[in-house]
C-alpha cells in the first residue's frame, strides 16, 4: 500500500475537538506524520463524548475517527519547560496546526510571530471561531454557536415555523476541510518560494462560504432566506417521500424538464406531463402540495430500494433515506470501502470512515488507530528531538510530561 503522497511531511497540532483532528485526520491519511500535544489533566474533551467508560479516555468514539494515525506527546503547556520541548517539535515540523483562542498562543509565545523565528518555513494555520483579528476575536465560540452567528440555522425547519438548528456543528468540518486544503497552496507557494507562512480560519466565515445563494439572493434581491423544510426554492418535485415500512423514505430530486419527464414514465404517469399545475417548473413550485401528495402515493407502495431502483431506472436521482445502520450495511457502501476497519486495543472491530478521495498511483488511507493519550511521548521527544532518557524521565516525573 502506498505511503500516500505527503510521506515525509511532518505536522505539530495544539488543539481538540473537530476542526483541528479533521484537518489533520485528511493530512495523515495522505501519509503525512501528525503529532499531536495532549495532557492528562486537559485530555480532548472528544476522548469521552459518547463514551460509554466515563472512566477512560480511550473510548470516545468521535477521538477516534478524527484522530486516527496521529502520534500523541503529553506535554502541560501551562509549564515554561513543557513549551520549551513544544519549541522543540515545532523546529522539525514542516506544518503547525492549533485551534485555540488567539490570546493562548500569544500569552504562551507560540503564535506565529514566535513560531517563524523558530522554523522560518513552517506553514502555521490557526482555526479559531471568528478568526485572529476583529472585535470577536478572542470570544469563547464553538460552531453549534457559530451555526446561529452566521445565519444558516435561519435554513433549518420548516416555512412558517420556528427554526429548528443543528445539533451537528457544521462549521467545523467545513473549517477543517478548509484548514487541509489552504496547507496544500501553502505548501506549493513555499516550494517555488523557500517560505513559510501563517493561515488564519475563521469557522464563522467558512460558515458564511457555505451559503453563496442565499448570501447573493439577499445582496442582489434583498430577499432574506427562510426554512423550506426539505423543499428547494428552486426545483419541485424535490423531497422525501414516504415508502412502504415502518420508517421508510425516499429522496426524490429533478431540478430538470428531461429528468421530470423520466420521473413521469418512470412512475407509470405520463398524465402528469399534460397536467397544467405541473407544466414546467415554476408550476409544479407554485404546486408542490398536490404534487407530493400524488408522489407520496406512487412511493407509499413501494420499498424505498424498489422505489430507487424503478426511478434510477428511469433516469432520476433518487435515493433511500438511510439510517446509520442501513449506511453501514449498503452494498455499494461495503463493497467500494467507504468505511474501513481500524482495530483500537479496547475495539477490536473499530471502524472508521474512508479517505474520501482516491488517488490513481498515491492513494491515501487510515492505517492505524486513534493514539492513547502520551502514547508516543518518549518516541516524539527522545527518538525525534533528540531529549536525553534521563532528562525525558525527569520531565515525567515533575509531571511536565504527563
Amino acid at each position: 500500500m502506498s505511503n500516500g503522497p505527503l510521506e515525509g511531511l511532518r505536522v505539530f497540532f495544539i488543539g481538540s475537538t473537530w476542526a483541528g483532528p479533521m484537518c489533520c485526520s485528511l493530512l495523515s491519511d495522505m501519509g503525512a506524520q501528525i503529532i499531536r500535544q495532549e495532557t492528562h489533566s486537559h485530555p480532548d474533551m472528544y476522548r469521552l463524548v459518547q463514551s460509554d467508560d466515563r472512566t477512560s479516555v480511550e473510548n470516545g468514539p468521535f477521538f477516534q475517527v478524527l484522530n486516527r494515525d496521529q502520534l500523541s506527546v503529553a506535554l502541560n503547556l501551562a509549564e515554561p519547560e513543557a513549551r520549551d520541548l513544544a519549541k522543540r517539535i515545532i523546529g522539525i515540523c514542516d506544518v503547525m496546526v492549533e485551534n485555540n483562542s488567539p490570546r493562548l498562543l500569544k500569552k504562551w509565545e507560540m503564535d506565529y510571530q514566535n513560531v517563524k523565528k523558530i522554523n522560518p518555513r513552517i506553514i502555521m494555520v490557526s482555526i479559531s471561531g471568528y478568526g485572529q483579528d476583529g472585535p470577536l476575536a478572542e470570544e469563547a465560540s464553538y460552531g453549534t454557536g457559530l451555526i446561529q452567528a452566521s445565519g444558516l440555522s435561519s435554513l433549518f425547519g420548516y416555512e412558517g415555523q420556528q427554526p429548528l438548528g443543528s445539533i451537528s456543528s457544521y462549521p467545523d468540518p467545513v473549517a477543517g476541510l478548509g484548514a487541509f486544503l489552504s496547507i496544500m497552496s501553502a505548501l506549493y507557494y513555499r516550494k517555488r518560494t523557500g517560505k513559510g507562512q501563517h493561515i488564519d480560519i475563521s469557522l464563522l466565515e467558512a460558515t458564511i462560504a457555505m451559503m453563496g445563494r442565499e448570501v447573493t439572493d439577499y445582496t442582489m434581491n434583498e430577499r432574506v432566506a427562510g426554512p423550506l423544510g426539505n423543499h428547494s426554492p428552486y426545483v419541485a418535485p424535490h423531497g422525501f417521500y414516504r415508502c412502504k415500512g415502518p420508517d421508510n423514505w425516499i429522496s426524490i430530486s429533478c431540478p430538470t424538464e428531461d429528468e421530470w419527464k423520466a420521473f413521469c414514465l418512470g412512475t407509470g404517469n405520463p398524465q402528469w406531463m399534460d397536467d397544467e399545475r405541473f407544466a414546467d417548473n415554476f408550476c409544479r413550485l407554485n404546486n408542490q402540495a398536490e404534487l407530493d401528495e400524488l408522489i407520496t402515493e406512487w412511493t407509499k407502495q413501494r420499498t424505498d430500494y424498489d422505489a430507487m431502483e424503478a426511478l434510477q431506472r428511469a433516469g432520476v436521482a433518487a435515493f433511500p433515506v438511510l439510517t446509520m445502520a442501513e449506511m453501514f450495511t449498503d452494498p455499494h457502501v461495503r463493497e467500494e470501502e467507504y468505511v474501513t476497519p481500524i482495530p483500537h486495543p479496547n475495539n477490536p472491530a473499530g471502524f472508521v470512515y474512508n479517505t474520501p478521495w482516491n488517488l490513481s498511483d498515491t492513494p491515501g488511507r487510515p492505517r492505524r488507530h486513534a493514539p492513547l493519550l502520551g502514547e508516543h511521548s518518549e518516541y516524539v521527544l527522545c527518538e525525534l528531538c533528540g531529549l536525553a532518557k534521563d532528562e525525558f524521565d525527569r520531565l515525567r516525573a515533575e509531571k511536565i510530561i504527563s
